[in-house]
């Protein structure tokens, strides 16, 4: 019967290992699914580009970080640029694409669909800039797992992204309670006419949330780059697990698609314990699915209201 104890154990360890493997995953996601959230809830697009811009993040990271083909800057600075640029990137998207054509009274489908077109062009651009293959950060590329807390093994620079990614997530939550854009953003988001004949400025807010959903997609594109590695379709592979936490934690709310992000990665890191590790996106749906069979609104997310 020792055997089955040290199995016992073995297990024991695994699973809190992968809680805190899904926890990082989660706290990434979320960070992506905020973004996707604010940008639903403000303009009503569903952005199928947003994993593009996930992936720019990581990109821009690394030829400012690489040595092998890139400047050798510290990932941390590289990282910080990234994401400044990644912001800019979001805001090009509203003011070059979005902007133009909620001008022109693009009904919202087709908007959608132009967001497809979109993430497939500037996909196959990253092909082509950055190429095919997945590459690797210069630091902490190859780190071992050197923190040990018990039965828990962990790589430094996982701990890094699992913290930075809580302090933007929470950072992002004081702003949207507390400041006076956050709470615009709050009122746009809840009913845009009314808001704006509040005189609330619309166009202001929506470029806010197009910058800051840029940003956090850049920053957890950089945190996914880190813990795994680069590639141009890195973000597209996360874009359903993103959608999932959005909806698992209830449409439009910034706060459900965090707790959202958490849930879809622990229950895919958790599932790798019975199934094969490429099958976690299609779990992390299957719950999606499960969720919203009970509750059609997300957790967090408010019925609609039908008259």
């Amino acid at each position: 019967g020792g055997s089955g104890g040290a199995g016992g154990d073995g297990t024991f360890t695994r699973v809190l290992n992968l809680l805190v493997s899904g926890t990082r995953f989660g706290l990434v996601i979320a960070l992506g699914a905020v973004g996707l959230s604010l940008i639903f809830g403000t303009t009503g697009l569903t952005n199928f580009a947003h994993g593009e811009m996930l992936t720019f993040g990581a990109i821009v990271a690394w030829y400012l970080n690489s040595n092998a083909g890139g400047l050798g800057w510290p990932l941390l600075v590289a990282g910080l640029v990234a994401v400044v640029a990644s912001a800019g990137f979001g805001a090009g998207m509203e003011l070059g694409v979005y902007r133009p054509l909620r001008k022109r009274g693009m009904p919202i489908f087709s908007q959608m669909v132009v967001s497809i077109g979109l993430a497939f062009a500037i996909r196959y651009l990253y092909s082509v800039v950055y190429g095919s293959s997945t590459k690797q950060y210069s630091q902490y590329a190859a780190q071992a797992p050197t923190l040990e807390l018990g039965p828990l093994a962990m790589r430094p620079k996982d701990l890094i992204v699992s913290a930075i990614a809580l302090a933007a997530l929470i950072a992002v939550g004081l702003f949207l309670r507390n400041s006076r854009m956050g709470t615009a953003v709050r009122a746009v988001s809840d009913n845009r006419d009314l808001s704006i004949a509040s005189g609330i400025d619309d166009l202001k807010v929506i470029l806010v949330v197009w910058v800051l959903s840029g940003a956090l997609a850049g920053l957890a594109g950089v945190m996914l780059g880190s813990s795994e590695s680069v590639g141009y379709t890195m973000g597209q592979r996360v874009l359903l697990v993103m959608f999932a936490a959005v909806l698992l934690g209830g449409l439009g709310t910034s706060f459900g698609a965090m707790v959202g992000g958490l849930i879809v990665g622990i229950v895919s890191d958790l599932s790798t314990l019975w199934l094969d590790a490429d099958l976690k996106v299609v779990v992390a749906l299957a719950t999606l699915v499960v969720v919203l069979l009970t509750r059609p609104q997300g957790i967090f997310g408010v019925k609609a209201r039908t008259a």
